[in-house]
């Protein structure tokens, strides 16, 4: 059975929210992965609001420390301490990353953490500094990050779902094999003699390609940008600006829509999502979304609460 990624977007305002657009979060799911991206305020509502349970969080990344990213934190801790999450969550972000997070736990979360402990909880906190390279690298998935360009140390994050060989159920019934040890060693194409029948595992599997998704949020265009995100199924980009504006994008660290459009058209990505809107597009996102197509075509801006799956 084929894995999705599913996406949904929990925010996709920029530094001031609007009644449209919440401040950014990016919540990905893979499996028994629940990964948020950046957190910003108001995130534990949108949660709520997009009927998620915030308890199943695995892992959180910052894209940098500005307060339209990161001020959800405090708020989305305490729900998870006072609603019994149990367990290890990692929080993985820019240089200053274990600081900060090591300042809220001291002056928000102390009471917090002791009482869910005392109640019996196991909720754990770990902050990772990380830089650019693999972040968590697994059998089955792996997390990138580049640094981009936005006056402070900030991140840029893909998830990747390796390619891997997959059983054709259809056929394994066929040939009458149940659950077999050596179901593994067909997977990996071997041939195997199961109930007196040799099976050759490269006729009986398929290939599931890799599947990819890249996040870039707050950051001057670059063209390392370009070779990182190098054939996403899906890029997000931050498009805050329109490509009137380049010059004011430019001072102040971040993209407009053409610069995420020819990102997305030169790394050969095939679907552009735009989020991050200034709150002067909040109502009119359509000037973007135009403004991105005529660069690359499979350009579409998102909402709150719209859902991806991939």
């Amino acid at each position: 059975m084929v894995e999705n990624i599913e996406i949904t977007f929990l925010g996709t305002g920029s530094a001031v929210p609007t009644a449209r657009r919440n401040h950014t979060g990016t919540l990905l799911k893979y499996k028994e992965q629940n990964i948020l991206f950046d957190c910003g305020e108001g995130i534990q509502r949108q949660f709520r609001i997009a009927s998620i349970n915030p308890c199943k969080l695995t892992k959180i990344f910052i894209s940098h420390w500005h307060g339209d990213h990161i001020l959800g934190l405090v708020g989305l801790l305490q729900t998870l301490a006072m609603n019994g999450y149990n367990g290890k969550l990692k929080i993985y972000g820019p240089r200053g990353t274990e600081r900060s997070i090591d300042l809220i736990l001291e002056t928000y979360m102390r009471r917090y953490l002791e009482d869910s402990k005392s109640e019996g909880y196991n909720f754990e906190i770990e902050a990772l500094d990380v830089d650019e390279g693999p972040l968590d690298n697994t059998e089955e998935y792996k997390i990138d990050a580049i640094r981009t360009d936005h006056g402070i140390p900030s991140l840029a994050y893909s998830f990747i779902v390796k390619e891997k060989n997959r059983i054709d159920k259809s056929k394994l019934k066929k040939l009458g094999i149940g659950n077999s040890p050596l179901i593994g060693e067909l997977a990996r194409g071997k041939s195997v003699k199961i109930n007196d029948v040799t099976i050759n595992g490269k006729e009986i599997t398929y290939t599931e390609e890799e599947k990819k998704v890249t996040i870039i949020l707050d950051t001057r265009a670059n063209s390392n940008l370009i070779n990182f995100a190098k054939e996403s199924n899906v890029l997000i980009s931050e498009s805050t600006f329109s490509s009137e504006e380049q010059e004011k994008a430019n001072k102040r660290g971040h993209l407009t829509s053409h610069d995420a459009a020819r990102i997305a058209k030169e790394s050969n990505s095939k679907l552009l999502i735009l989020t991050h809107l200034s709150q002067r597009y909040s109502n009119i996102p359509h000037v973007l979304e135009q403004e991105a197509q005529t660069i690359f075509k499979n350009s579409k801006v998102v909402e709150d609460f719209d859902k991806l799956i991939i």
